[in-house]
């Protein structure tokens, strides 16, 4: 019989088969409207047989990224999406039978990373106000943590923490020698960041994301920011070429262009506080703070909610256990996505 890697063998996922194109789009956070026709036109036309026919050179945007934070490009490596950064880091920093730490809930990925690398996954628990305690964190840190993950601000529910819970945090990791991650996914939909952090502290890692915010789900590319020892490792880890030419071009196009970021947080933002006053005058209890996403609890059975509006081609998501089970969560975009989902909720929760 041959060798399968047991972590691997026992390992559960879910698969992801849905058909996404035509449909409203509000259950996994992405943009739902994408780039602007006009943008998208513009940065399509300097695509060439040429260009395509060459391999990645990742250089040039890693010095833009590094100048758009504050950091050096030695301070940054460029992946296939934050989530092969995540991959990354346990590859290279998750020992088996140590602990990851993380609240919970959060982003189901790094558990599965957890398992798949052998480690264990230790969780600090949200309370019931739908707050959780930085304290609790850190009384989970001790010699048999190796990496603690942070979300800032977290996904689903969308808090954040201070930096001096923070920095608490990466020195108790940094004195039992484990690694804190920063996972900033949702950075531009919430101004503070920690990336200056990684300039004092060398067991520190942050992730961002093109996925959403910039609407380039699709293109697979992301990044880290490190110690440059730290970033040395990830490198040694990556494949050769792990992002493509027209994501790279993108990006490169994208983080240039300060007044279409500026004008896609507006678009999100208008249309979140739009949905929450809804929401709220309705009623509805809802959990709106940071990120582009709003929880709420609808009247009928979520699973309902979400059957119903997706046969009207309108995704979201519900939890099933937890604290947020009964909660619908859909993700926030223009004022006309919000309408369109506000109408077609209404109709289908009022039947209750």
């Amino acid at each position: 019989m041959y060798y399968v890697n047991e972590n691997i063998r026992d390992l559960y996922r879910v698969k992801f088969h849905d058909e996404r194109g035509g449909v409203l789009r509000l259950d996994m956070n992405e943009n739902p409207e994408g780039l602007p026709k006009e943008v998208f036109d513009k940065i399509w036309a300097k695509v060439t047989p040429a260009y395509i026919a060459t391999y990645p050179e990742k250089d040039r945007l890693a010095e833009m990224l590094a100048g758009h934070n504050g950091i050096s490009s030695e301070n940054v490596s460029i992946t296939a999406g934050s989530d092969e950064a995540m991959r990354l880091i346990f590859h290279c920093f998750g020992q088996a039978g140590k602990n990851l730490l993380t609240v919970t809930p959060t982003f189901e990925m790094y558990d599965v990373y957890s398992k798949m690398f052998g480690m264990n996954h230790i969780t600090a628990d949200y309370r019931e106000d739908f707050t959780v305690d930085a304290q609790d964190i850190l009384n989970a840190v001790d010699e048999e943590t190796g990496i603690v993950i942070l979300l800032n601000p977290n996904s689903p529910i969308g808090t954040a923490f201070k930096e001096s819970e923070v920095k608490a945090i990466i020195e108790k990791a940094q004195a039992v020698g484990a690694i804190v991650v920063i996972d900033e996914a949702y950075h531009y939909f919430y101004a503070p960041t920690f990336m200056a952090l990684i300039k004092e502290y060398d067991n520190l890692l942050i992730l961002r994301t093109f996925s959403k915010l910039f609407s380039m789900a699709g293109l697979r590319i992301g990044y880290v920011s490190a110690d440059a020892e730290l970033i040395s490792y990830i490198e040694k880890a990556e494949s050769t070429f792990n992002v493509n030419n027209i994501a790279i071009l993108f990006a490169q196009e994208l983080i240039s262009d300060e007044n279409l970021i500026n004008s896609m947080i507006e678009t999100e933002r208008a249309g979140r506080e739009w949905l929450t006053e809804r929401l709220t005058e309705s009623g509805y209890q809802n959990i709106s703070v940071e990120g582009n996403y709003i929880l709420f609890y609808p009247k009928r059975e979520s699973k309902v909610i979400v059957k119903e509006l997706k046969e009207q081609d309108i995704w979201v998501r519900d939890y099933g256990r937890g604290i947020l089970s009964g909660w619908v969560r859909v993700s926030t975009g223009s004022v006309d996505c919000m309408k369109k989902f506000w109408d077609a909720f209404l109709e289908i929760d009022r039947k209750a």
